[in-house]
């Protein structure tokens, strides 16, 4: 049975958080609340308390007070999941900064597929542009499977899941890295698949807008310049804490590339590189 509209998916979003990302919620969910469908129910999932109205309209779950976050990630969201039970839900980190509202038709269309068949167990909403770029599409179709030699068949970008086989993974792994690394090799020694589409249905930069590689700082590479500029004007980010990507060295200052963030590709020397930079520019922000 296929489903035709969004209000009968009925499907609930967990964004699930850490200390670091706390302080860009209010960014985030402003940005989700822009261009998620309002049919999606949202709940951030994050550790201590959190102002509800900053949340543009949001649900928060309190994770509790546990010294060691990290540490407790896998836990933390299964006894979440325990709670409910939906068959499909979507899970995915809360640091990804939206660029774009969801292309409904596409994500119904990808549903879908996962729900008619038994072994796939996860459809990621973004597909990475290198693997548009570069992957060959021999069935000539809109869906992309992942293979089993891939190692993120399991990850914490935004995806639709079997809640039940997300609970196995869960319960076989600790924090949000290992359920990446460990999970994926579990589903790839089984008949299970992960899928995804070759057709656009939720675009964000895959590199979170927060991470420890660059402290303090946080990117907004491949967001609307309307979006960045309502978020320094109601102190949702601070100007000078905004970079354009997570560089491994010679962050780029958003401030520098205010009027056009594809000055930044002048400094990047590896041509599939700067080719992977340019696809996400040109897929968040045309």
């Amino acid at each position: 049975m296929s489903i035709q509209k969004l209000s009968n998916l009925n499907l609930k979003a967990f964004l699930v958080g850490h200390y670091g990302s706390k302080k860009i919620i209010e960014a985030s969910s402003y940005l989700n609340k822009k261009y998620l469908p309002a049919e999606i129910e949202v709940s951030y999932l994050n550790f201590g308390n959190f102002n509800k109205k900053k949340l543009h309209g949001f649900n928060y779950q309190s994770f509790g007070y546990f010294g060691s976050g990290k540490k407790y990630w896998s836990a933390n969201l299964l006894n979440a999941l325990n709670k409910i039970d939906d068959d499909l839900i979507l899970i995915a980190l809360d640091d990804f900064f939206l660029s774009k509202k969801m292309n409904i038709e596409n994500l119904i269309n990808l549903y879908n597929e996962l729900i008619q068949k038994d072994d796939f167990i996860a459809a990621e909403l973004t597909l990475s542009p290198m693997e548009k770029a570069f992957g060959e599409n021999k069935e000539k179709n809109n869906i992309y499977i992942y293979p089993q030699t891939y190692g993120f068949t399991v990850n914490t970008q935004w995806r639709i899941w079997k809640r039940e086989y997300l609970i196995t993974l869960l319960e076989q792994t600790t924090d949000a890295w290992n359920f990446e690394i460990q999970g994926s090799k579990i589903l790839n020694n089984t008949k299970y698949r992960s899928i995804s589409s070759y057709l656009s249905i939720l675009d964000y930069p895959e590199i979170s807008a927060i991470t420890q590689r660059n402290k303090n700082k946080v990117s907004v590479f491949a967001n609307q310049y309307e979006d960045i500029n309502t978020m320094i004007q109601n102190g949702y980010v601070k100007s000078d804490e905004l970079i354009l990507g997570q560089w491994k060295k010679g962050i780029p200052a958003y401030s520098k590339y205010i009027d056009n963030q594809y000055e930044v590709l002048k400094h990047i020397d590896d041509e599939n590189e700067k080719k992977y930079y340019k696809l996400l520019l040109d897929r968040c922000l045309n």
